[in-house]
């Protein structure tokens, strides 16, 4: 996949979440099960008021876990889609950014981020809307970048590929895409997903195999030690694919 792909995928996905972000945030309400074990490692050193990094916040809901059980916590949230963030709480501290543009280019994240340094960074429900491998490295080196010593670092994948259903669905809506688009053929891992009844909104989606998260994994190895790595949430319990890091 080129860059000039990449970022008519990634216009795409903009546009599916500006077109029907309210009604995919209304099936967004709670957190998802896998982000236990996420909470349970933010906070023990620093005394229940752990500042975190949440790149790709969404319509923050993980903020609302991370507060019902860190009540004094911050956060430093970051998302394009404004539209579904809504920020009305002061311990957010909300920055507009455009990561999947800003990733296409080494050190941009880096260069915008306003976020001083945190004790955990998290990008939950994210990674797999990253069309190139060089974005989805330079977004975890980031994060590694982005956390003190001792802090840690959350990512999560969404597998989808493992559920039937949902893979009949991502080929049909694929092929939908490119057919309306005038798309090439997308590689063996991408997808274009929709949503709904909706006829013309699509976001772009990779499943990432385990012999790549490792390979990703590999490239910040000597400054992380694994803490946690376990597969959680949807009907099978395994539908999403966590990686908890310990930034040295």
């Amino acid at each position: 996949m080129n860059r000039a792909l990449a970022r008519q995928l990634s216009r795409l996905t903009g546009e599916f979440y500006r077109q029907v972000g309210a009604s995919f945030s209304k099936t967004r309400a709670a957190g998802w099960p896998g982000w236990e074990r996420v909470l349970a490692c933010i906070a023990p050193s620093t005394g229940g008021s752990p500042r975190v990094l949440d790149l790709a916040c969404g319509n923050l809901r993980f903020e609302r876990a991370l507060f019902e059980r860190y009540p004094q916590a911050r956060s430093h949230a970051v998302d394009a889609a404004d539209e579904m963030v809504g920020v009305d709480d002061e311990r957010i501290s909300y920055q507009h950014l455009d990561l999947a543009e800003l990733l296409l280019e080494p050190e941009a994240l880096v260069s915008a981020l306003d976020a001083p340094p945190c004790d955990a960074a998290v990008c939950l429900a994210f990674m797999h809307h990253l069309p190139l491998p060089v974005q989805r490295v330079r977004l975890l080196e980031t994060l590694v970048r982005k956390v003190r010593p001792g802090g840690i670092v959350a990512v999560s994948f969404w597998q989808f590929a493992h559920d039937g259903r949902l893979l009949g669905k991502a080929r049909h809506a694929t092929a939908a895409a490119c057919s309306r688009y005038g798309l090439p053929a997308l590689g063996p891992d991408d997808y274009l997903m929709g949503w709904q009844d909706e006829e013309d909104a699509f976001r772009f989606c990779h499943h990432a195999s385990d012999s790549e998260i490792d390979a990703l994994l590999e490239t910040v190895a000597s400054r992380t030690r694994m803490r946690a790595r376990y597969r959680a949430d949807g009907a099978s319990g395994e539908l999403n694919q966590y990686v908890i890091l310990e930034v040295r």
